[in-house]
């Protein structure tokens, strides 16, 4: 009975503290709870960091690539037929959350002029700055980027019209002072002379990336795959003049290696690009055509691109019955963009072109493929591997932007440092405050073995008291940090420079998982620490221990 006395009297004192211990118990559930709430900070801020600069990235580029293989060291994508086997498989992945294509090429925009007065001369400055337009389709997913447009909007594309909208970032619209709504000019080259593109601003994004802020020009694909020549753009049309009083139809098309061959009705492919007949009834002309390469292993022409067509609707008024011709030349006049009227000398021909709008549109520079999840990456790129052709190349993300996920991947090491250096701390800290205190009540342990307590009755009392100073600092840490983490995600008080971190606030993610293997991880270090620290009790005797006092 004596022995459970004293017992439960150690327990009292240790539990309330005296003058000595108890300033040292505080500190200790302190030290605890910021070492808590800084592993804590610190692994949230690191998921928080990659989760914000991975979305930057992929919504901007993708998860993957597909593009043509071989090396490309230019800023120019080789173009890749868009009806591939592939494509409508991938859209109707379960796995796939959207795809789309792309393509990409040089340029150089030029700033609105700027008039400087210099020597009682004005001079006009422009500034011009290079970039890469990247080519969006009608099946881009601007939701991927909405929320970086800062001024402006997105535009739309038409499959049928080439829209001359540009979105350009806050890092060229501050360089060469441009803004919402105004008219800049692009500049390309051919390899053969300098092409000039007008373009109209209607919107300004910013992503923080240096990488895609400095260089990327949204723009409509129609652009690209026109500049880059891909495919070719078939069109018919009247010739003025007439032919021995038979009107001669003319094909012209652009684009392609314009090694042209034409094939009018049922006529083979040649070389003749006009046909002439008598215009006495209504009728409607048709011509393919393509370019031809020479095949250097059979030795005959080959078509390059994919055909395009044309027709050209023909509505005869003869006033005598006659075939329509003229004099000199038709007198003609224009409807509208495909229809024309020609006068002639005996009556009127009425020409409607129709056009399948060229076969460029069938060439992309490669396709985009988003996936639901990211840890899937690797298994993905092997799954969309095996279902394209060996001669297209498949780029995952974390090595288009090796650079910046390396940087990420290094985030993970420090996080992992900080955490060991702060339950280092943590047991530190409980190693000090059991020490001392065994110290302060070494002569009630000494009179509690003399009593007969054993050993582990006495470790168990100081293991209990270490284990509620370590429970309760691990739950004032747990209970800052939250309300940290919810206060930043809520107002984002802390701030970042953008142009250094990516970001303009501190972003902090929450897993649960990895909250509580910190938690867990720091309260088995503890146990096992209170133990092994409270085995020094065993090494006191009765005597030396009534004596120390």
């Amino acid at each position: 009975m004596t022995s459970k006395f004293i017992s439960n009297k150690l327990r009292k004192e240790l539990s309330s503290g005296n003058k000595f211990s108890k300033p040292i118990i505080k500190v200790a559930i302190v030290s605890i709870a910021i070492s808590m709430l800084v592993m804590l900070i610190a692994i949230s801020v690191v998921r928080g960091f990659q989760r914000e600069i991975k979305n930057k990235v992929v919504n901007f580029s993708s998860h993957i690539q597909i593009t043509e293989g071989g090396t490309n060291f230019s800023l120019e994508t080789t173009p890749i037929k868009k009806n591939q086997e592939f494509y409508s498989n991938l859209k109707n992945d379960p796995e796939i959350k959207h795809i789309q294509t792309f393509a990409t090429k040089g340029g150089i925009i030029q700033s609105n002029p700027d008039t400087v007065e210099y020597e009682n001369e004005t001079k006009i400055n422009r500034d011009i700055e290079g970039i890469i337009f990247k080519g969006v389709n009608s099946d881009f997913n601007w939701q991927n980027i909405e929320d970086k447009i800062v001024e402006g909007s997105f535009f739309r594309i038409n499959d049928n019209e080439t829209n001359d909208s540009i979105l350009i970032s806050t890092y060229l619209a501050d360089r060469l002072k441009l803004k919402i709504n105004n008219k800049i000019r692009g500049y390309f080259f051919n390899g053969k002379k300098p092409i000039i593109r007008p373009f109209v601003i209607s919107g300004i994004y910013e992503t923080g990336l240096e990488e895609f802020d400095n260089q990327f020009v949204f723009a409509d694909i129609k652009h690209i795959q026109k500049l880059n020549g891909w495919g070719i753009e078939t069109s018919l049309f009247l010739e003025l003049t007439p032919k021995n009083n038979k009107i001669v139809i003319s094909a012209n098309t652009i684009g392609g290696n314009e090694n042209y061959q034409y094939k009018f009705g049922s006529r083979p492919f040649s070389n003749y690009n006009t046909i002439s007949f008598c215009a006495t009834k209504d009728t409607t002309i048709q011509v393919i055509s393509t370019d031809f390469s020479l095949n250097t292993i059979t030795l005959k022409s080959e078509a390059l691109s994919i055909p395009d067509t044309a027709w050209l609707e023909i509505n005869v008024n003869s006033t005598d019955g006659n075939c329509v011709t003229a004099d000199l030349e038709f007198e003609y006049e224009s409807i509208n963009d495909s229809t024309r009227k020609y006068i002639g000398s005996n009556g009127e021909i009425t020409t409607t072109l129709h056009t399948s709008g060229g076969s460029m549109k069938n060439y992309v520079g490669g396709f985009e493929i988003f996936i639901n999840d990211f840890n899937e990456l690797e298994n993905q790129e092997i799954s969309i591997s095996q279902q394209t052709s060996p001669f297209l190349k498949i780029s995952k993300i974390t090595d288009l932007e090796s650079e910046i996920f390396g940087w990420l991947n290094v985030l993970d090491t420090n996080a992992i440092i900080i955490i060991i250096l702060m339950i280092m701390v943590a047991v530190i800290n409980i190693i000090s405050l059991l020490l001392v205190i065994i110290v302060e009540k070494i002569s009630m342990i000494g009179i509690m073995k003399s009593f007969g307590s054993t050993n582990r009755v006495i470790q168990e009392i100081f293991v209990r008291l270490g284990l509620h100073i370590l429970l309760k600092g691990m739950l004032i840490g747990n209970g800052i940090a939250l309300i940290f983490i919810f206060l930043q995600k809520t107002f984002g008080f802390i701030t970042l420079p953008q142009d250094k971190y990516y970001l303009s606030k501190v972003p902090l993610g929450f897993e649960w998982g990895e909250f509580i293997l910190i938690n867990l991880v720091t309260f088995v270090f503890g146990i096992l620490i209170l133990i092994i620290t409270s085995l020094f009790i065993a090494k006191i005797t009765p005597v030396k221990a009534i004596k120390f006092n």
